[in-house]
């Protein structure tokens, strides 16, 4: 009775462990497919930041961005601008960051400024009027990142400029990054050994 158990036991824990693996797989297909249909919608040198705060989007629907990305040995930094005159930024550091598989930065906050992630956008063109947010904490990840097209996904949260302190309002960001044959320079650093994806 008792090896009758444990077998069954052991069983339901396999069935279950293939069951998430068979979901995650799945679900990765589909963003996959998200991100090629994002891809092909664009034309070369331009991008497509779809941020959500809180559920919400931030970026209107046919917001296109145009930018330039630099690659150093010991930093990365990418900045875009859209058609509405909305921006974001994006810089992070380290030794030999372009090295792990994917991609991976800490959003952090110091001092009340954020050297990751920042995003921003116009609400009264007349009055020059914007809001502009800072990443406390999160991840970036990249997903692809070859020379003609750039993948990435930011989870994390946000603070509204100028109010980044600790004890501030924080809000949920989910953002997706898809860039065709971005502008680039790279310098320092073999570009090459950093690409992978497809």
């Amino acid at each position: 009775m008792s090896k009758c158990l444990d077998f069954s036991l052991k069983y339901l824990i396999m069935l279950i462990i293939v069951g998430v693996f068979n979901s995650c797989s799945s679900n990765n297909k589909e963003e996959d497919k998200q991100y090629q249909t994002i891809y092909q919608s664009l034309k070369d040198g331009q991008s497509k930041f779809i941020f959500k705060m809180d559920g919400n989007d931030f970026y209107k629907t046919e917001s296109i961005f145009t930018g330039h990305l630099e690659m150093l040995e010991g930093s990365f930094t990418m900045s875009y601008f859209d058609q509405f005159d909305s921006n974001v930024m994006i810089h992070f550091g380290g030794q030999k960051w372009y090295e792990g598989r994917p991609i991976k930065a800490t959003i952090k906050l110091d001092n009340g400024y954020s050297s990751n992630v920042m995003f921003g956008r116009i609400t009264n063109k007349v009055e020059k009027l914007g809001a502009g947010y800072l990443m406390s904490e999160g991840l970036i990840t990249f997903k692809v990142f070859t020379k003609e097209k750039f993948v990435v996904v930011i989870e994390g949260k946000a603070k509204k400029y100028p109010k980044v302190e600790v004890s501030d309002p924080s809000f949920e960001v989910k953002a997706t990054i898809v860039c065709k044959n971005p502008k680039f320079d790279v310098v320092d650093i073999d570009g090459k050994k950093s690409f992978y994806g497809q």
